[in-house]
């Protein structure tokens, strides 16, 4: 019995040594990524200009999904 919770405890032990080695790398390689893709990102000159535009030619009622009715108010 004592040599299977001893057995155990090596286990437990070997683990936590390794996940904390594998958490750490894992956190830094995704900091890199992260720099990485803000870097990127980030590469235009101090000074440049650009405009993003959403062009929606698109109107949104069709031509044959019915008739525009102009009205005029009627004054009683």
């Amino acid at each position: 019995m004592l040599r299977f919770l001893l057995v155990l405890l090596i286990i437990y032990l070997i683990i936590r040594v390794f996940s904390r080695y594998f958490i750490r790398r894992f956190a830094k390689n995704m900091q890199q990524n992260f720099e990485e893709r803000q870097n990127r990102y980030n590469q235009r000159k101090e000074g440049d200009v650009t405009i993003k535009k959403n062009s929606s030619n698109d109107k949104k009622i069709k031509k044959d999904e019915g008739d525009y009715i102009d009205f005029e108010e009627i004054k009683e």
